[in-house]
């Protein structure tokens, strides 16, 4: 993908399903750290799950939170993160959000952020229109890469906000298809939560 500078003026608003989405912050809020937000977190679900539990299950999901977060953020271009987990039973998945300065013609930047050319595809993406009422049109993909014996699938999706001089990238990456596909609604509908607001806003 081509490389862009994070966005300067523009930052996301997101209204999301709290039983669904678990919110994976670049920093967190005083008196928390990485461990005591996957604690609370891990705490919480298995709570609210109404399935019978022990620190066992509680230790599993907190780290495994606590090691989502810490690639993510080491390792992935993003600037902020949603868990899915709608069912304590499946394994999270992680939605990232990367918060790009608008560049170049604005096609031509959706079509690179949603890795609609991706040459190391399987096969061609497919690639569709994808609007919602606070982002106006965008794009979204899906493909799918081999490593070995191990098909990905990747699903990504673009807007471009040229009042904020900011374009958006929502995508998510994972090897069992089915997770995927069962993330895919729930995505679709996040997505429908979020607007590009000013840096200023954001931080007022």
């Amino acid at each position: 993908m081509t490389s862009y500078q994070m966005s300067r003026r523009g930052w996301i608003s997101v209204e999301y399903a709290q039983w669904i989405w678990i919110p994976c912050p670049p920093v967190f809020p005083e008196g928390f750290d990485r461990d005591s937000w996957a604690s609370l977190y891990a705490k919480e679900w298995w709570w609210n799950s109404g399935r019978e539990h022990g620190e066992p299950e509680l230790g599993l999901l907190a780290r495994t939170l606590a090691e989502i977060h810490d690639y993510a953020y080491a390792h992935l271009p993003m600037h902020r993160g949603f868990i899915h987990l709608p069912d304590i039973r499946l394994p999270p998945l992680l939605v990232a959000f990367g918060i790009w300065e608008a560049a170049g013609d604005p096609a031509a930047q959706l079509r690179a952020l949603v890795h609609a050319d991706e040459r190391e595809a399987i096969e061609p993406p497919e690639v569709a229109g994808f609007a919602t009422e606070r982002l106006g049109p965008g794009l979204k993909s899906l493909s799918y890469t081999r490593a070995d014996e191990t098909v990905t699938a990747h699903l990504d999706y673009a807007w471009r906000s040229e009042q904020h001089s900011t374009a958006l990238r929502m995508f998510t990456a994972c090897p069992d298809l089915g997770r995927l596909q069962r993330a895919r609604s729930d995505m679709e509908q996040l997505a429908r939560g979020v607007a590009i607001i000013s840096t200023e806003l954001a931080s007022s």
